[in-house]
């Protein structure tokens, strides 16, 4: 039996050992706790330095992306204003050489010249072409190209489209049928720009088409609060691999640079057409065998309401004569162009060489209808019709813009102005009579 000294003693020991332990432990835990903080703090300072890179690196790549794409936004602006002047300084002399050929078409001349006349205007209206696709191409690349909505007929415009490619498919022995079905009477979208996509779709067919015939369809359903229109244009022609279909819709794509060379073209076309109808709602596909090509469009326009006024004003004002023009331009080939032309649809006309001179003339004689040229030296087309609009005239003539100047905007500056039309160069007769009865509706002066 131990004596109770010694079990108080064994116990003190005892206690102590147990202290010493946990004196041990703690300074264990503090130094693997104050290990694992050090690392911890490493860890963080080296996350807060990574992160800082991070953001320093995200922010100078952000920065180069920003410049990259304001570089590339500023090369696509200056290639479409390039265009744009390119465009408008290829439209002035292609506007004497279109217009002079069709002013000759109702004079004395014999088989031959005849027939060079004809190749001379065939040839003006493929430059004039080609012009058009660059322009669009470069509107659409730079997201300049705008649709403009108006009401129109489908089944009309597409009839109209149809009966312009007649004469090219009746000399060369083709058959050309258009075939219409449950369309309704009117829509409103952007009328132009759906009949340029069926015209070149018609132009390829009869391109590329010796023989047989080209059937063009159309057919419409509701959907929503509008309608989605199909169009499809089959031909006999020589069709193409379908392997290449994807092919067709890419800019300056041929199937095989011999058509580039027996067909000509720029392989502009389709790719044109296909943004036009994704930009209404739609797209364009095509398919082909041997002896059968088909291209099929599709397009969503809105429900439009036509008055049976406005249907009748056309009939009305068919066959206005006798107005007195001014024809305001600072070149002076433009002037004797529109002259000649007015002259051949029964007008009387004046020239202006500037902006200044036609409001000195404006002030002192009358004239129904006034031709106003958009970029001239001095008073320019805009400013020309805002002074003409406050001058105390008895009765303010008609304003037509004729320009070079062929973007949607600048159809939109003059009608701000005060203009009453907008037709761009190169201009032709039924041009000139078309704005001359859009213009004037049922109020054209009686003579």
């Amino acid at each position: 039996m131990l004596h109770p000294a010694q079990s108080v003693e064994d116990q003190l020991r005892r206690a102590l050992r147990r202290a010493e332990r946990e004196r041990v432990a703690r300074r264990e835990a503090e130094a693997f706790l104050e290990a694992k903080s050090l690392e911890l703090y490493k860890s963080n300072e080296l996350l807060r330095s990574q992160a800082v890179e991070l953001e320093s690196t995200v922010a100078q790549r952000t920065s180069e992306l920003r410049e990259a794409l304001e570089v590339a936004e500023a090369a696509t602006r200056a290639k479409s204003d390039f265009l744009a002047t390119m465009s408008h300084e290829m439209r002035t002399p292609l506007n004497a050489v279109i217009g002079l050929a069709d002013a000759l078409t109702t004079t004395p001349l014999n088989p031959e010249q005849e027939k060079h006349l004809e190749l001379l205007i065939h040839s003006g209206q493929s430059l004039l072409s080609l012009i058009n696709d660059l322009l669009d191409f470069s509107k659409i690349e730079a997201g300049r190209l705008d649709l403009e909505m108006r009401e129109f007929d489908p089944a009309a415009e597409l009839r109209v489209t149809v009966e312009t490619f007649r004469p090219q498919t009746d000399a060369k022995g083709l058959t050309l049928s258009g075939s219409f079905s449950d369309l309704p009477p009117v829509v409103r979208g952007d009328s132009l720009r759906f009949c340029q996509i069926i015209s070149n779709l018609l132009s390829n067919a009869v391109k590329f088409t010796a023989t047989g015939g080209i059937q063009l369809s159309a057919s419409a359903r509701p959907e929503g609060e509008g309608w989605r229109l199909w169009v499809s244009v089959v031909d006999s022609g020589i069709g193409f691999a379908m392997e290449s279909a994807a092919d067709l819709f890419e800019p300056f794509s041929q199937e095989d640079s011999s058509i580039t060379r027996k067909f000509g073209g720029t392989g502009l076309g389709l790719a044109i057409c296909r943004r036009l109808a994704r930009a209404m709602g739609g797209d364009i596909t095509a398919d082909s065998i041997p002896g059968r090509t088909e291209f099929r469009v599709d397009a969503r326009f809105e429900s439009g309401m036509v008055s049976k006024a406005a249907n009748s004003v056309a009939p009305e004002v068919s066959e206005i004569r006798g107005l007195r023009v001014l024809v305001v331009d600072d070149n002076e080939i433009n002037r004797t162009v529109a002259s000649a032309l007015l002259q051949r649809l029964g007008h009387r006309s004046a020239q202006a060489d500037g902006g200044k001179s036609a409001l000195a003339l404006i002030a002192e004689k009358e004239f129904d209808l006034v031709l106003m040229d958009m970029q001239m030296p001095g008073m320019d087309g805009i400013t020309s019709t805002l002074e003409i609009r406050k001058l105390p005239l008895k009765r303010q003539p008609r304003i037509v813009a004729l320009t070079a100047n062929a973007y949607e905007s600048d159809r939109e500056r003059c009608l701000a102005a005060g203009m009453d039309g907008f037709l761009p160069k190169p201009f032709r007769l039924e041009g000139i009579r078309a704005e001359i009865r859009e213009a004037f509706g049922r109020d054209a002066p009686q003579l």
